[in-house]
C-alpha cells in the first residue's frame, strides 16, 4: 500500500461540472442568474438564456 490515501471524489471532476452548468446547453454562451420576486413575495433564481 502506498503511503498516501486515495481520495473517495474526484474535484477535478466536480469542477468540471460546475464549469459546465454555466454555460447555456444550446447556443454555448454563458448563463445569467438573477433573482426574481413575485407579487405575492416568493422568490426564485432563475436562469436566463437564449430570449428567455
Amino acid at each position: 500500500m502506498s503511503g498516501k490515501a486515495k481520495s473517495k471524489t474526484d474535484v477535478s471532476a466536480r469542477a468540471g461540472m460546475r464549469n459546465a452548468g454555466k454555460h447555456c446547453s444550446l447556443c454555448g454562451n454563458k448563463v445569467e442568474v438573477v433573482m426574481s420576486v413575485t407579487p405575492s413575495g416568493k422568490k426564485s433564481m432563475r436562469r436566463l438564456c437564449c430570449g428567455e
